[in-house]
């Protein structure tokens, strides 16, 4: 090798400085507890969760046993499994609409200009309120709206319309507990929709003004385009916590009727807790993480691609 090529001592220091100052690496040394701590968090549960879904317990040996992919061949042959991840996806899909279609044109709403601030504010904090409710207590206060004599059927009825089971019919039972949902949690959504509008930069919508753009165009061409990664932050959060939704729906219906309501989080409760069969019901908690992360992975790379196609 020649002597020219040997990095002399000054050409060290200075790769080393600038691998310093690329990496910060006095800043991950202050962060690698928390990191430490977090990881072992997580993945110490999530390789126990994996180990046991290929075990079952036995009464007779006292403990685990090996029993290979049995568990998700069980799994994958139970008409149950496939009749929660339908409704699953339903609700997840449908929960998400739900959502934004009351928390974003609520967040304009309330982000435009208003004659009188007071009031602004004023319905800034009434739509918060669903928000303090606990899902159970969503739940018990829903339940008496939809009784068949409750105040819902009542109004209804003076406009014509037949009694309506809101919780004891099949077919509107989903879409019931959905709605419920979506009163309870659209606050927080459209809490985090105002805060990205309010960042945006108003010069944006002074220069469209100027070219004399209407607020439909300024809405399509200034406003979407600036909240396209908080939107889709939003339907992961959203996404992410409705897929594995479990107190609400199951106080109001515990997954009737006909099974309509019945959740893959039921599933896993009740073959995992309720039954005790702990190795059937990790089996089932791997199947719900693959699920989520496919789900998750294949909208990032979606939206990932579209972002540079739109750049």
């Amino acid at each position: 090798m020649p002597c020219s090529a040997i990095p002399t001592e000054k050409e060290r220091g200075s790769v080393r400085r600038r691998f310093r100052d690329r990496y910060d690496l006095e800043g991950v040394a202050f962060l690698s507890p928390a990191l430490l701590l977090l990881s072992l968090s997580i993945a110490f549960p999530l390789f126990r969760v994996i180990q046991r879904s290929f075990q079952e317990y036995s009464a007779q040996v006292g403990g685990f046993q090996y029993v290979g992919l049995k568990q998700y061949e069980h799994l994958f042959s139970d008409p149950l499994f496939w009749i929660s991840v339908r409704n699953t996806f339903i609700f997840t899909l449908g929960s998400i609409a739900l959502h934004l279609g009351f928390a974003y044109p609520i967040a304009l709403l309330l982000n435009a200009r208003w004659p009188n601030v007071k009031i602004r504010n004023f319905f800034r904090g009434a739509f918060i309120l669903p928000f303090l409710f606990s899902p159970p207590a969503a739940a018990l206060l829903w339940g008496l709206l939809y009784r068949p004599l409750g105040p819902l059927n009542y109004g209804l009825s003076k406009f014509g319309v037949e009694q309506i089971a809101f919780l004891g019919d099949s077919n509107w039972a989903l879409f019931s507990v959905m709605l419920v949902n979506s009163w309870v949690y659209f606050p927080l959504y459209m809490i985090l929709i105002l805060g990205g509008l309010q960042s945006i930069p108003k010069i944006l919508y002074d220069a469209a003004r100027v070219d004399g753009a209407n607020w439909f165009q300024r809405f399509i061409y200034v406003t979407l385009p600036q909240m396209r990664t908080l939107v889709m932050t939003v339907i992961l959060i959203d996404f992410a916590t409705s897929f594995i939704h479990f107190d609400l729906v199951w106080t109001m219906t515990k997954g009737g009727p006909l099974r309509s309501t019945y959740l893959i989080s039921f599933f896993l409760y009740q073959k995992g807790l309720r039954d005790f069969r702990l190795g059937y019901g990790s089996a089932v908690g791997v199947v719900i993480a693959l699920f989520m992360a496919i789900c998750i992975s294949a909208y990032v790379f979606i939206a990932i691609r579209r972002e540079e196609v739109a750049a």
